[in-house]
């Protein structure tokens, strides 16, 4: 599928879609919060080796809630660990997925390639100071559409970025974060694809994203301006495959309001591009379908709710161990095999 026959976007509108605020920068243009507007990302998953250095990192560093610790469910014996905001709102999580003795991913085409979280304005000077004080190797760059960006990894090589964004709603701080250098929830993720394909018209047409920008072999599409409603696609040509393992990303996921929502997706991707999507993940606090994007990029759609309450008071939310239910029996078991978390 290629767009080079249709209407391109204008090529000075902002990268977000709405009017530029006096400095240049992005304005929100106040579609609503994330929590009513239930499209664009609702979470990604990143491949870790070490539970507690991870936990280091995006607790203590970038100052991010921890919502939940659980374990995978497909091998209980390794944690999965949720950060995000004050109560884990879709669009602000980000989850790390520890793998016994994991090797090191391979960046490359059809991956994710970059990260991003939101930031207050003016604050990225701040956050150099931070990250250097914590001895994170960090470079300010600006993305393709312009904006000012700083650029790190996490401790297994997850490439990460922060974005200043314009926004009306507070930040929301975990307890290592102060007002002006909180994450503000996702900006988006970048991923890298030979060419354009169905992806876009899927990102379009199932996920209500829209085309606004065209840049320097980059697509950007938006949902909205809350966290988690940008998407990148970079066109790199002819590469390598990417590989999965330690400091990539595993998949990234949509929301759906709930299960009627996501069944309308999946009929799309049916019935309009011949997509099978995988049997329904039960998270406990989500629940997802899976498939593979033509571009390579796993994907999946999860339902907002029930959400990370469900299980553990909001302000207690990430304290204990929470097991589903065919696993409580083996909780004594899990305890001794797990590193210890706190």
């Amino acid at each position: 599928m290629s767009l080079r026959n249709e209407q391109q976007p204008e090529g000075e509108r902002d990268p977000r879609g709405g009017n530029d605020a006096p400095n240049g920068r992005p304005r929100d243009r106040g579609l609503g919060s994330n929590c009513v507007n239930a499209r664009g990302l609702h979470h990604v998953t990143a491949i870790i080796g070490d539970v507690r250095r991870a936990a280091d990192f995006y607790a203590g560093v970038l100052g991010l809630k921890r919502v939940k610790k659980t374990v995978c469910y497909d091998d209980p014996g390794s944690y999965h660990v949720y950060y995000g905001d004050d109560i884990g709102n879709p669009g602000a999580v980000i989850s790390t997925l520890a793998w016994n003795c994991v090797t090191p991913g391979l960046s490359g085409v059809g991956e994710v390639v970059q990260t991003a979280f939101r930031v207050a304005p003016d604050s990225l000077d701040g956050w150099v100071d931070r990250l250097n004080a914590s001895g994170v190797p960090n470079r300010l760059d600006v993305s393709p559409f312009g904006e000012r960006m700083l650029c790190f990894a996490d401790p297994d090589g997850t490439e990460l970025s922060l974005v200043e964004t314009w926004e009306k709603l507070p930040a929301t701080t975990g307890q290592n974060a102060t007002a002006d250098r909180a994450l503000r929830g996702l900006h988006g993720v970048t991923l890298n694809v030979r060419e354009e394909d169905e992806t876009i018209d899927i990102l379009q047409k199932v996920f209500d994203f829209q085309l606004v920008s065209q840049r320097n072999g980059a697509m950007r599409f938006v949902a909205h301006d809350g966290p988690g409603g940008t998407i990148t696609l970079c066109m790199i040509g002819k590469s390598s495959r990417g590989r999965l393992g330690g400091g990539t990303i595993r998949h990234v996921a949509f929301r759906a309001s709930n299960l009627d929502d996501r069944s309308a997706m999946v009929e799309k991707l049916q019935s309009a591009y011949d997509i099978v999507v995988s049997d329904p993940i039960e998270r406990t606090y989500l629940n997802a379908v899976g498939f593979r994007a033509p571009c390579g990029v796993l994907f999946e759609i999860a339902t907002d709710g029930p959400g990370f309450a469900v299980d553990e008071a909001p302000e207690r939310l990430g304290q204990q161990l929470q097991l589903p239910a065919f696993l409580e029996e083996r909780r004594a078991e899990l305890a001794a095999i797990l590193p210890p978390l706190t």
